[in-house]
């Protein structure tokens, strides 16, 4: 088929407007990744210490717990809480019907009020000689005996109360209104969330280094597994000087404060962070975050930034074996080198970035 001149025309005049649209378009795209600018978490190398933390699995627990019981049986007459109340030093948790200790405590105060009479007669008769010093004997007996019997009623009356020991919180109530219980048997656990504990066991090698004096103890703090970008501070609080016949380690018990925004539990799963028992030297050595670090195969690499471009390159590093967040570099990097410390895992050779900084 032949095209006609006018159609040959128009068909050039649609042609080049489409490849002039793909041209424009093509400019305004970039080339390549490397014309993108990526805020990126920087970070010049300072110096830092050769310790590095270990780091040991812990279970939370509390500082203070108690399995409260009433010391007289009776039923419950009054259950003031439930399972996960606060409550406060001295406050009621429950009671038992107290009427027939109440009547046993009226009888016992009648009987000393008149056996305090008969003695207090027997001394006057004394002075004047017309009853023996045996009566007066068996008197002042009747009047111990009653008055002894008087406090314990008085305390059986009072143990129909169960109070809380301690500001904490109940965990458990293992008693039902209307139920009769013994003397002794668990009604409420109650526990302190004020002060925690976290437990690990520690290998023998460790042990033997550590220093004597408390006030030399390690710096340490505890991460929750629930919570890990928190840092809690811990202190030494105990050690268990009998290893576990098992494993070779030693129970060594850390202290720390409750955090107000948090509900930490007993039974938690946490990793305590411990300084080694060494003594810290300061190095010419430089450390970075475990974060900054990429590896293809057994090389490992950081990216290097060129403060004048912000132009990023890979550069080739040595690391010393460790645990912890920051590594040592034994080759590769020197003092006051600007690197990417977080989120290299989409950087490209030649990529330029700026520095982030948190909205």
């Amino acid at each position: 088929m032949k095209l006609t001149k006018i159609t040959m025309i128009t068909s050039m005049i649609i042609l080049a407007s489409l490849i002039g649209g793909c041209q424009d378009k093509a400019s305004e795209a970039p080339n390549d990744a490397q014309d993108l600018i990526r805020p990126a978490k920087l970070i010049k190398i300072g110096q830092t210490q050769t310790s590095h933390f270990l780091n040991y699995p812990a279970v939370i627990e509390v500082s203070q717990s108690s399995q409260l019981a009433f010391q007289v049986s009776g039923k419950v007459d009054t259950l003031a809480v439930r399972d996960s109340d606060e409550v406060k030093q001295g406050d009621v948790l429950a009671q038992l019907d107290k009427r027939d200790y109440q009547s046993k405590l009226n009888v016992a105060k009648a009987q000393f009020e008149n056996s305090q009479a008969e003695y207090e007669r027997a001394k006057q008769l004394m002075d004047t000689k017309v009853i023996s010093k045996s009566e007066l004997a068996r008197k002042k007996t009747d009047f111990e005996v009653t008055q002894s019997q008087l406090v314990s009623a008085q305390k059986a009356l009072d143990d129909t109360t169960l109070r809380a020991p301690f500001t904490g919180n109940v965990a458990n109530v293992l008693i039902e209104p209307q139920e009769t219980i013994q003397a002794g048997q668990t009604v409420v656990t109650l526990l302190s969330l004020a002060k925690l504990e976290a437990k690990i066991n520690i290998p023998s090698n460790i042990i033997l280094r550590a220093p004597k004096e408390e006030s030399q103890a390690p710096q340490a703090y505890i991460v929750l597994d629930a919570a890990p970008n928190l840092k809690i501070d811990a202190t030494f609080k105990e050690l268990n000087l009998e290893a576990d016949l098992n494993s070779q380690t030693y129970e060594v018990v850390f202290g720390f404060d409750a955090i107000n925004d948090l509900n930490i539990l007993p039974g938690m799963s946490a990793t305590l962070w411990l300084e080694p028992p060494t003594k810290a030297k300061k190095s010419s050595n430089i450390a970075v975050p475990l974060t900054a670090i990429g590896s293809i195969g057994e090389a490992t690499f950081v990216w290097v930034v060129d403060e004048k471009t912000m132009e990023i390159s890979k550069r080739d590093v040595v690391i010393k074996p460790g645990v912890g967040e920051n590594l040592e570099v034994i080759s590769g990097l020197t003092q006051g080198e600007t690197i990417v410390a977080a989120g290299i895992g989409s950087l490209v050779q030649g990529a330029k970035v700026r520095a982030w900084v948190k909205d």
